[in-house]
């Protein structure tokens, strides 16, 4: 997969990647996604804040935690690096100023560190009815790109909406995208066997949200207007499940949950994918 000046050596690439990966075989990867950052950190919940409420599939808390863009510069994309593949920082913000600073100091501390960004757009979680729409993720990749410059990878990870995705995605290619990442959680409820404790709001991922993505990857892979490579994620935890997202029109994955459930299977995957192309459509 061609990323700019970057080549991707593999179409596994692990996401939402731990700040210690433990054991070997990373270095067969394609690329290495951080879990994703805001400028300044965010409380909430961890890795308490994950459930399985499937055969593998989780639910992330909606008000997880965060660290900020400076922790992980300072401390975590060194660990990250060691591995000699390409890394790329995800990050949100609430808004449009919010992606730019975000953007600018990345630009100032570790441009030659990292690949480039993963933008991370998704639908707020206030009462105040904000939308997220294709002039938001326009304007927003748009910020991104501005403050890194025209030569960083800017990946833009859309929502699985596959009736909108299509408007989304040619926001992100307006605004300066190099690639799409289809798709981030899907927006779900958890309900506890404690029948007094509350509902638990959050995203799915993992196989229940697969079906959902390889449409989302198809939609976009089968829009003439639609010209950036696809990143494919959701619910892999097999080489057959990386060839139907090939199949359908992404160009690389990738894996979250299943390194979550399986620590080690990204490198797995990798080793036993690195041959495989995508489908010409």
């Amino acid at each position: 997969m061609q990323l700019g000046k970057i080549t991707l050596q593999n179409p596994v690439c692990l996401a939402a990647a731990s700040w210690q990966l433990d054991g070997t075989g990373y270095e067969r990867l394609g690329a290495i996604f951080t879990r994703t950052v805001t400028m300044e950190p965010k409380p909430g919940l961890y890795e308490e804040g994950i459930w399985q409420v499937a055969d593998q599939t989780l639910l992330n808390a909606t008000h997880m935690r965060t660290e900020s863009a400076e922790i992980l510069v300072q401390e975590h994309l060194p660990t990250l690096r060691r591995h000699g593949v390409p890394v790329f920082v995800s990050i949100t913000a609430p808004g449009i100023p919010g992606f730019r600073k975000i953007a600018r100091f990345l630009a100032r501390e570790a441009a030659e560190l990292i690949a480039g960004v993963e933008v991370y757009m998704a639908q707020p979680d206030t009462e105040k009815g904000e939308e997220l729409n294709a002039k938001f993720v326009r304007e927003a990749t748009q910020a991104v790109r501005n403050e890194l410059g025209p030569e960083a990878a800017v990946i833009v990870k859309l929502p699985p909406w596959p009736e909108h995705i299509r408007g989304l995605a040619l926001g992100a290619q307006e605004g300066g995208a190099t690639a799409l990442a289809a798709t981030n959680l899907l927006k779900a409820l958890h309900l506890p066997d404690d029948a007094t404790a509350a509902p638990i709001a959050g995203g799915l991922s993992g196989e229940a949200l697969r079906p959902v993505a390889l449409r989302c990857v198809w939609e976009l892979a089968h829009d003439a207007r639609i010209t950036l490579p696809i990143f494919g994620t959701g619910g892999v935890f097999t080489a057959s499940h990386v060839t139907d997202y090939l199949r359908c029109g992404a160009s690389a994955v990738q894996i979250a949950s299943g390194e979550w459930l399986e620590p080690g299977i990204s490198a797995r995957l990798a080793a036993e994918c690195g041959h495989l192309v995508p489908a010409s459509l």
